[in-house]
């Protein structure tokens, strides 16, 4: 499962980086919104890189997935508000479709991840 999880992460961070950058080209995001989802794109990248090498990266790749749980679901929010003021512009209903599927892979990692660092094995425990 520690494999699984790390190249989940640095799939995920290289996919999220590639749709990122497009949809910044694409529809002129802010460079304040776009550094949320660069954070985002490293911390993934480096927890899933020191989880393959080190039996205590559990609790970095943890916290990489929350955080980037947390900027996906604020990005669907937004846009759930949009579409209940009936604001959402037509290239957005995409966007949703995109961010239900990264919310649920990006919730299952992270309690995955949540779990599996409570489970992890610490010899300086009493």
């Amino acid at each position: 499962m520690k494999k699984l999880l790390s190249c989940l992460a640095i799939t995920f961070g290289i996919i999220y980086f590639i749709y990122e950058t497009w949809y910044h080209i694409s529809y002129n995001q802010s460079n304040l919104a776009l550094t949320a989802d660069y954070i985002s794109v490293l911390l993934l990248l480096i927890a899933g890189i020191v989880n393959l090498r080190s039996k205590k990266g559990i609790g970095l790749l943890c916290g990489a997935w929350g955080y980037t749980f947390c900027i996906i679901y604020r990005a669907f929010i937004w846009r759930m508000e949009a579409i209940w003021a009936d604001e959402l512009a037509y290239y957005e209903t995409l966007q949703v479709k995109v961010l239900i599927l990264a919310l649920i892979v990006s919730f299952l990692a992270f309690i995955i991840s949540l779990f599996k660092s409570f489970l992890q094995k610490n010899p300086n425990r009493s």
